[in-house]
């Protein structure tokens, strides 16, 4: 059965839904940074019981703050890996185009802060991978890619690698993604 072109077919299927599969979660998971969004903006009822500052945290005090663009700093580190501001500004810019609304600082900072932490958890999927050997061709993210820009954008790889930088992202930032989900 080694030779049979029914196992090539199967094989041609189980790669098509796979790839099936990692587009619905990348959708699902913008859908999800983009109910966050939806959260944040419903009404938050005034429950605290004074407004005093009991953890001596400062009022000025900013997590993720404007950084010189031209200095790239470890926003995160996981198990030696570094994430950098940039490559959450990038999914940032992603969600961002998908929702083509105006978000407020509290909003933008919210969907960061949510944004970095899908990078952690994509970070961690694609090192259990590689700990499991799990080897993931770059040929496969390349044409999952290909296939996204087809579906999506109606577009081919190239004016799609335009379209993201266009909007703050790159076509790197998105290949990450699909890495982790495959």
């Amino acid at each position: 059965m080694d030779g049979h072109p029914a196992g090539d077919f199967s094989g041609a299927l189980s790669r098509r839904k796979r790839t099936e599969c990692v587009i619905y979660k990348i959708k699902t998971k913008l859908l999800a940074s983009l109910a966050i969004c939806g959260l944040v903006t419903a009404p938050i009822a005034a429950t605290a019981q004074g407004t005093g500052n009991t953890l001596g945290i400062p009022d000025n005090f900013t997590m993720m703050g404007q950084n010189d663009p031209n200095v790239r700093t470890a926003t995160a580190v996981v198990n030696g890996q570094v994430i950098t501001g940039t490559d959450i500004d990038q999914r940032v810019a992603l969600v961002l185009a998908a929702n083509e609304s105006a978000l407020s600082a509290e909003e933008l900072q919210r969907l960061r802060m949510q944004v970095l932490r899908n990078l952690i958890d994509e970070t961690l999927q694609i090192q259990e991978a590689r700990a499991q050997e799990i080897e993931i061709q770059q040929a496969e993210i390349d044409q999952t890619y290909a296939r996204v820009a087809a579906q999506n954008f109606g577009q081919d790889t190239k004016k799609m690698d335009e379209y993201l930088i266009s909007i703050g992202s790159s076509a790197a930032s998105l290949k990450r993604q699909i890495h982790g989900e495959l």
